[in-house]
C-alpha cells in the first residue's frame, strides 16, 4: 500500500504539475492562482491570472508560461507579473488548457473546442496550436476531441497527447518547424462505437486520459477523469500500475519530479459533475513514492543550450 503525503489541501481545482528546477509548479484552476512547492521550503505563490490559470510551461529563458483560460492567452511571468507571450484567441475557440514545451523554447497548446461561458456546451474537435519561442502560433495536426495532456518524447520527435473524450492517447510526428503528422493511436482504452460521442465516453467506465506525464522506461501516467486514480500505461495501452485515488475523488493531472524523480505529484478533486469548483474548495495536491523515476527531460539539455548560445558562448 503506497503512502500519501497532502502537500497543500482547500484548493478549488489544482491543474497543469510540472517540475522545474527543484520546484513543483502547478495552478489552481478556478482559485486563479499559481503556486510553487519543495520539500523543506513548502509551497509558495508565484501568481495570480485572473482568467483562470491551467496548463503550465517554461520558455527558452527558463520563465514560466501559463495558459490563461478564458482570453485564450498564453502569458509569462517576469517578477510575479503576467504578460501577453501569446494571443489565441483566433486560433482557439474554446478555453486555453493544458500545453507543453517543444523543447525549442515554444509550446504545444490544446483548448476545449467550444465556448464552455457561452455556448450550449456542445463539444467539437477541436486543433492544438504550436506557439514558437517568438510567441508566433499556428494551428497544427488534425482535429482532435478535447485534447488534454500531452508530452513531447523520442527525443523531441514524437508528442503525445490525451485525446480524453476519445478514450485515447494519440501520437504525432513533429517537424522540424513544430507541424505535426502521422496522426495514429499510441493507446485505445475503449473502442468508440461513435467516435466524438461525449455520453458513450463518459458512460463506458473507460480510463478518461487527463493530464499525463512520462517515465525514464516510456510509459505514461496517466491521471483518469473517469475517477480510477492514476494508471502506469505502456504503448498499446497495457496497465503497468496503478494508484488509487482517495475516497470519493478523482485524479486529474500528474507530475513526476522531486529530487529523485520517483515524486508522483496528482491533482484530485471531486468526481465530474459533483460539485461548483467556483464554490467548493474540495481539491489538494498529493504525492507518493513510484518505482521508475521521470523521464531525463530533452527540454532542459536545449534550455541549457539556448541560454550558453545567448550568453554568447558555445552550444556545442
Amino acid at each position: 500500500m503506497r503512502h500519501y503525503t497532502v502537500i497543500m489541501s482547500d484548493l478549488a481545482f489544482p491543474e497543469g504539475p510540472r517540475w522545474y528546477d527543484g520546484y513543483l509548479y502547478f495552478s489552481d484552476m478556478y482559485g486563479r492562482k499559481v503556486f510553487r512547492y519543495r520539500e523543506g521550503v513548502g509551497v509558495e505563490s508565484v501568481g495570480t491570472v485572473p482568467e483562470r490559470p491551467s496548463g503550465l510551461a517554461q520558455d527558452a529563458n527558463g520563465d514560466l508560461l501559463v495558459s490563461s483560460m478564458l482570453d485564450r492567452r498564453i502569458v509569462r511571468f517576469r517578477d510575479g507579473e503576467p504578460e501577453t507571450f501569446a494571443d489565441l484567441r483566433e486560433l482557439c475557440p474554446g478555453p486555453v488548457n493544458d500545453m507543453t514545451d517543444d523543447g525549442h523554447g515554444g509550446l504545444y497548446v490544446g483548448n476545449f473546442g467550444f465556448d464552455s461561458e457561452s455556448s450550449d456546451g456542445v463539444m467539437v474537435p477541436t486543433r492544438l496550436v504550436h506557439v514558437s519561442a517568438d510567441g508566433d502560433a499556428t494551428q497544427v495536426g488534425d482535429p482532435i476531441m478535447f485534447p488534454n495532456g500531452s508530452v513531447v518524447t523520442d527525443g523531441g520527435t514524437t508528442l503525445l497527447v490525451a485525446e480524453t473524450f476519445n478514450c485515447r492517447i494519440l501520437a504525432f510526428d513533429i517537424a522540424d518547424d513544430g507541424l505535426l503528422s502521422n496522426r495514429r493511436n499510441w493507446a485505445v482504452f475503449h473502442e468508440m462505437q461513435t467516435e466524438h460521442n461525449l455520453e458513450e465516453a463518459l458512460g463506458s467506465g473507460s480510463i478518461l486520459p487527463d493530464g499525463i506525464c512520462i517515465d525514464r522506461d516510456g510509459a505514461l501516467w496517466i491521471a483518469d477523469a473517469g475517477g480510477q486514480g492514476a494508471v502506469r500505461v505502456a504503448q498499446g495501452g497495457a496497465i503497468l500500475d496503478r494508484v488509487p485515488a482517495p475516497e470519493g475523488r478523482a485524479v486529474f493531472a500528474v507530475a513526476l519530479g522531486g529530487d529523485e524523480g520517483d515524486l508522483l505529484f496528482l491533482c484530485v478533486g471531486p468526481v465530474m459533475g459533483t460539485t461548483d469548483p467556483e464554490v467548493a474548495r474540495a481539491g489538494s495536491l498529493i504525492a507518493c513514492r513510484v518505482d521508475v523515476p521521470q523521464a531525463r527531460e530533452h527540454t532542459s539539455a536545449i534550455r541549457a543550450s539556448s541560454r550558453r548560445t545567448q550568453d554568447g558562448t558555445s552550444a556545442a
